[in-house]
């Protein structure tokens, strides 16, 4: 009582949900979470906790975010709720117009993605004069290192196997290194797409400081996400981190925050890491992983990173982590990533996003590749590209009945 308000929530757009029992178990909750906090039964018989509810019932679609349908809608009886990707926000406040609880909801959930974030109104009642609820990650800080996530699935967990592996993957062909602003590499298992990943990471000088930028396959921290640590840990040592960099890159580009939580559990990054290790061990790797976004936005992160390689007293590598398409037979996969691929070394980077999203392409790592690419466009650095090599991981399996694709280049 008087302190802030505990919210014990069962919400599901499905119709049906009985009311009697979900309440029973939301006072069970209720109940172990006081008891978690040592509250006795005397100081809840005492009255010094109130108990409110709200009922909501009848869940309508109302458009997105950038075009919202609110015909209907009457703020007295129906609360909105915004969802976009992992973020979400509900608010019911007869005071306000449709419009301005709208713009309540879209504030609460920090929606990102306009056209993509959904807009929903429930029927409402309340003992409650009106309530928000936001449902919104919170960064992380972190430990200074981060531990290996995915060592033992996406590559060996024993430093002699993976040594062993990474002989075998850089092979004894060494290839004159030379200057590229920016690469891309699939990040599969190394068993399936890690030669073709080396393969791309030894034609490179790789410089004092590399950003690897990848998608967040996860749902977990922020949306737009930069590691904090100061040091990547796996198997076979460890690579030092940039946090001095990391900060200077969150103070530039909108969106991005330093989360641990975003990396707990992704693997776009880490990767690629004992590979570069090999290469480069005293390079310092920031990496960032992206979730959603649009033409807008990565315009705005391109600038910023622009503005802050500008900065620099020698640029680093820009290393693209992505895999093509997804689980399509090995033949229709192949023509899909033609088609990305084409679009990508038009070097136009609105071209690639628009083809890879109008053919429903599942790269996941197009909006790393659009950032990169319009980041060298403002560097006056994007005027070449050349494809090292492409796979699927049929080429490994056998199996061509759904496969993924993976693509090396080489962009500046």
């Amino acid at each position: 009582s008087g302190g802030q308000p505990e919210h014990l929530i069962q919400f599901a757009m499905r119709p049906g949900v009985p009311m009697q029992s979900t309440l029973f178990a939301l006072c069970e909750a209720a109940a172990r979470t006081l008891r978690g906090r040592n509250v006795s039964a005397a100081d809840v018989t005492a009255g010094k906790f109130a108990v409110e509810v709200t009922l909501l019932m009848d869940p309508t679609m109302n458009g997105t975010v950038a075009e919202p349908d609110l015909r209907g809608v009457e703020s007295r009886d129906r609360a909105l709720f915004v969802v976009d990707n992992n973020r979400s926000c509900w608010v019911f406040d007869p005071s306000k117009s449709p419009d301005d609880v709208l713009a309540a909801a879209t504030a609460g959930a920090q929606v990102m993605n306009t056209e993509s974030a959904a807009v929903f109104s429930c029927l409402t009642q309340s003992t409650r004069s009106a309530i928000t609820i936001e449902n919104v990650p919170r960064p992380v800080v972190g430990n200074d290192a981060r531990p290996a996530a995915v060592a033992g699935t996406f590559y060996p967990g024993d430093a002699a196997e993976l040594n062993r592996m990474l002989d075998d993957l850089l092979g004894s062909d060494q290839p004159a290194k030379e200057s590229w602003p920016a690469v891309m590499t699939p990040h599969a298992g190394l068993i399936y797409s890690g030669r073709l990943a080396a393969d791309v990471l030894k034609r490179v000088e790789i410089p004092e400081t590399v950003i690897v930028i990848g998608p967040k396959h996860t749902r977990l921290g922020v949306e737009w996400a930069v590691a904090p640590h100061r040091v990547w840990k796996f198997p076979t040592g460890e690579l030092a981190a940039d946090p001095e960099l990391a900060a200077r890159l969150v103070a530039k580009i909108p969106g991005l925050t330093l989360d641990a939580a975003a990396h707990q559990q992704e693997h776009a990054i880490e990767v690629e890491l004992p590979i570069l290790h090999r290469l480069a061990p005293h390079a310092k790797v920031v990496g960032i992983a992206i979730g959603g976004g649009n033409w807008e936005r990565c315009q705005q992160f391109a600038r910023g990173l622009a503005e802050v390689i500008r900065e620099l007293p020698r640029p680093p590598l820009l290393v693209i982590s992505s895999d093509m398409n997804h689980f399509a037979r090995d033949d229709e996969n192949r023509r899909l990533d033609e088609v990305a691929l084409a679009a990508f070394e038009t070097l136009d980077p609105r071209t690639l996003l628009d083809t890879v999203t109008k053919n429903a392409i599942s790269m996941c790592g197009v909006l790393p590749a659009t950032i990169v690419l319009e980041t060298l466009r403002e560097l006056g650095q994007l005027g070449r590209s050349r494809r090292v090599g492409y796979a699927t991981s049929a080429d490994v399996t056998g199996d061509k009945s759904r496969v993924v694709g993976y693509a090396g280049m080489l962009v500046g």
